[in-house]
């Protein structure tokens, strides 16, 4: 394809109106109730930032960087929730009086015991030192969730904190603890706190059903104490991660439920505490990457969307759109230099080819830099994006050359070249299979996961959906679903394992998690150009068998 003719002028066009309608739509504002005027009753912070971590035992709090994230935090709130004293977060309280914060002190309970003599006496100093600032003292955090300490062990700790401080005190725990908790625990606090995360329950809630979930959960639990308030010490949506069921995170969703929350508790009076202040990434290493994303603001400390008027997931949309465009045009140049000719069809369906090609490999761009969460796992996504451009390099000129196509090497053939490289070999089909390879390699591992240890883990349909459609319609177009079962063993196992992962992943995730749907249908469609071998080879073995049987 000449870069000036028609059908590379047409293709262009193309690109530029299919990219233009891919972000219209991804960028379009969604019209919300607006949250009422005021704050946010309270706000869970820790201050921890890029690769920082509880889990380091070095590390030590910053007051500095405290003292800046509380002066933007009383804008939006009079209350800051924290977790522990330790790590110098203790000066959190003071930093917080001086901005007309009051504070939810949490004092960390774990297994050990000696630790946990540490948090109480360090946070009793704390609290009759500042009386008036701190609201209420949480005496530990799901701690019967992770199984570290009995009801007993932390009725004695309420009871200590209380006689020594004066000032109420609660145990946090998710609805399903208290609720199989003694009431002896109950009998122990000023008030009870429950976490209700409607994206994390057994049976996950959407944004848009998530108040009347909490409510339907409140009016269950409230009669189980009586004469006790009850106090929502943890609940929010996340802005990014994976579906679970109905439960899609984004932006969107994410103030959809807390404006809903917001207006819900100004007409019942309820008090609440939002999990959280900012983004915390290390909290991606535990809970994939929704547990990265549940804060108001960003890690720069960038509010993710207003309270009030129409919310959108990309904001900046049009200037995703241009980099998108910019990146079909390369695409369209390269397709146009390796030599299709294609006619004004065929270029219109190179351009809108490549405006969904750019679109992806920018969506794919963005998710990689949000998920990763360690070396190996930037390392593996760069991975990824390799396939992806070695799918515009080698893949989508190929396909514009249609029936004169060139096919990928067979995956057998492909992974003896790689056990011992030939120079002879060299050549595209070589760079065909070797992307083929790639692709499906990288697929599969993601499939086996979603299959057997999902909870975490995302469905990167940009990153895949462009592979697998490029290379099924390659493999189809050169007739490679008519090859011999005894020539190409590796498509029909490669097939059945594809097939079978996308099967486990529909039946777990169930019909009503879009997202896993989709995946499922990218899975059938790698294994669909060997479908045709994964069937004779199954017919073969059963011949074979029938005719063993038989003599």
């Amino acid at each position: 394809m000449k870069l000036v003719s028609a059908p590379f002028l047409l293709g262009l066009a193309a690109a530029a109106l299919t990219v233009l309608l891919i972000w219209k739509y991804l960028g379009a504002p969604a019209v919300i109730v607006d949250a009422p005027a005021g704050k946010v009753h309270c706000v869970s912070y820790t201050p921890y930032r890029g690769s920082e971590t509880p889990f380091n035992p070095d590390y030590k709090a910053d007051p500095a960087r405290i003292d800046e994230d509380l002066a933007l935090l009383s804008n939006v709130t009079d209350c800051v929730r924290t977790y522990s004293v330790d790590q110098r977060l203790d000066q959190v309280v003071p930093i917080a009086e001086k901005h007309g914060l009051q504070v939810l002190l949490g004092i960390w309970i774990g297994r050990n015991d000696a630790t946990n003599r540490m948090q109480i006496a360090q946070a009793v100093k704390l609290a009759n030192a500042h009386k008036k600032t701190i609201k209420a003292i949480i005496v530990g955090n799901e701690v019967l969730l992770r199984g570290e300490q009995l009801p007993d062990d932390l009725v004695g700790y309420l009871k200590e904190v209380k006689a020594a401080t004066g000032l109420p005190v609660t145990y946090a725990d998710v609805t399903d603890f208290w609720v199989k908790a003694p009431p002896e625990l109950a009998q122990a606090v000023d008030f009870v706190t429950i976490h209700i995360l409607p994206y994390w329950e057994n049976d996950p809630t959407s944004a848009q059903e998530g108040v009347n979930y909490l409510r339907r959960v409140l009016e269950e639990v409230g009669p189980m104490f009586p004469g006790k308030d009850i106090f929502i010490g943890e609940t929010g949506f996340p802005s990014a991660g994976r579906e679970r069921a109905e439960a899609v995170p984004s932006v969107i969703s994410q103030a959809r439920y807390l404006r809903d929350l917001a207006a819900y508790a100004q007409a019942t009076g309820l008090d609440y505490n939002l999990i959280e202040a900012f983004d915390q990434p290390w909290k991606r290493a535990l809970e994939g990457t929704a547990g990265g994303h549940w804060g108001v603001f960003t890690t720069d400390r960038q509010a993710k969307f207003p309270w009030t008027g129409p919310v959108s997931n990309h904001p900046r949309w049009q200037l995703e759109g241009y980099a998108s465009f910019v990146l079909a045009f390369l695409i369209l140049f390269v397709v146009a230099r390796a030599g299709g000719q294609p006619d004004s069809l065929g270029g219109l369906a190179a351009g809108i080819g490549a405006g969904v090609a750019g679109s992806a490999l920018l969506l794919q761009a963005e998710h990689s830099w949000i998920v990763w969460r360690s070396g190996l796992e930037a390392i593996a996504e760069l991975v990824v994006f390799a396939q992806s451009l070695g799918i515009v390099i080698f893949v989508l000129p190929e396909l514009v050359r249609g029936r004169r196509c060139l096919a990928p090497l067979p995956v057998g053939q492909t992974l003896a070249w790689l056990r011992s490289p030939n120079r002879a070999t060299l050549g595209m089909p070589l760079y065909l299979g070797l992307v083929h390879l790639l692709a499906v390699f990288s697929a599969l591992v993601v499939s086996l996961g979603l299959s057997f240890d999902a909870r975490y883990r995302d469905f990167p349909l940009a990153a895949f959906g462009l592979a697998s459609i490029s290379l099924g319609l390659l493999a189809l177009n050169r007739g490679d679903h008519k090859r011999r079962p005894e020539d190409r063993p590796e498509e029909a196992v490669l097939a059945a394992l594809f097939i079978a992962t996308g099967c486990t992943i529909a039946f777990n995730e169930g019909p009503q998690n879009v997202n896993a749907m989709v995946w499922v249908l990218l899975n059938f469609l790698f294994a669909l150009p060997w479908l045709g071998i994964l069937v004779g080879a199954v017919r073969n073995t059963f011949f074979k068998r029938a005719a063993t049987a038989e003599a």
